[in-house]
């Protein structure tokens, strides 16, 4: 159980980037209580996030930490395991946990403390929530009794509507804007992965960055640019930019040997994590709208992972700088 609802929390012409170093940062560091592991995966508007932390028993936790530095635990009262997904404007928060009988369940945990768990079809049983927009809509994927993957869309009013792309084998929705356009990715009979979008009316675009044999879209603004990731023929990996006019632009920061960019604020301003030459380290990083990437790392972390940036450019993730203790922060891109 733990291994899978760790692997779920966890996707023309290119113009390269450059890279600085001399950008400075305040970081804001923190543990829940008793945890040994942090792992952040998003933030709202007004600096509020979410993640999961691991117990002395490595059971998994999902958290909430308020924009003024308060924790606590979020956990559905039958969890055996809960991840914290997602976070609207209302302070809502997303995410899916394992119960007693060894389905896994979705979630919503109002701001007011009241869960509501959920399951994305009446015969599965595994609902992964991966995506929550600022009105509380809330994207991700469910199996079917067949073993099938689906992606779904669960309103604020708990309707829930099938994603598939059409002639898809399997559908994984992984992100939705404030716009209701909807981004992942699917499976063809080739057994090959490409990013799709999906309009506010349903209309469905299959996309891949030009050299891409897989694509794995992670998040999209509310303009429409979605952020990603893609392998090459030589199964390299590099993040990726697909703009509003369908054009792409690579992320790869200069020394990179794998590159994931994780999310992108509403003005177009992306953040993520790569692997350094050697893989001995990975190293966060944010890229400007002028195309600059800034490489950061909290002082001493041989790994840093980011996961989250919002309108004020908050950036969330975690690093190891403490002797194996993952740590989460949040900081500003402001010097």
């Amino acid at each position: 159980m733990r291994g899978r609802l760790c692997q779920c929390a966890v996707s023309a012409l290119f113009l390269f980037s450059t890279v600085a170093y001399g950008q400075n940062f305040k970081y804001q560091e923190f543990v829940p209580a008793g945890s040994t592991q942090t792992v952040l995966a998003s933030i709202n508007a007004r600096g509020d996030v979410v993640g999961i932390y691991y117990d002395l028993k490595s059971v998994q936790h999902g958290f909430y930490r308020s924009a003024g530095g308060s924790i606590f635990s979020v956990d559905p009262p039958e969890s055996q395991g809960t991840i914290a997904t997602g976070i609207d404007g209302r302070g809502d928060i997303s995410g899916y946990y394992g119960d007693k009988n060894g389905s896994f369940r979705g979630f919503v945990r109002r701001s007011g403390g009241a869960y509501l768990s959920f399951d994305a079809s009446s015969d599965t049983t595994l609902t992964v929530t991966l995506g929550m927009n600022s009105t509380g809509n809330i994207v991700g994927l469910f199996l079917d009794a067949d073993g099938n993957e689906h992606g779904f869309l669960r309103a604020p009013n708990g309707a829930i509507t099938v994603l598939d792309m059409p002639h898809a084998l399997d559908t994984v929705a992984t992100a939705i804007s404030d716009a209701g356009q909807i981004t992942g990715n699917y499976t063809d009979a080739k057994d090959t992965q490409h990013g799709f979008l999906r309009g506010p009316f349903g209309a469905y675009r299959a996309f891949d960055p030009p050299g891409s044999t897989q694509t794995i879209p992670t998040a999209i603004n509310r303009s429409g640019q979605i952020v990603g990731y893609f392998l090459d023929s030589s199964q390299v990996q590099h993040g990726f930019l697909r703009n509003t006019d369908g054009s792409f632009e690579a992320i790869d920061p200069a020394g990179a040997t794998s590159t994931n960019v994780t999310a992108i604020s509403p003005d177009g301003v992306a953040v993520g994590y790569y692997q350094a030459v050697g893989g001995l380290q990975q190293h966060g990083f944010l890229r400007h709208t002028d195309g600059t990437i800034v490489s950061f790392d909290p002082s001493g972390s041989t790994q840093t992972g980011v996961f989250g940036i919002n309108g004020v450019h908050d950036i969330v993730g975690n690093d190891n700088s403490h002797s194996g203790v993952f740590r989460g922060f949040v900081i500003s891109d402001a010097p």
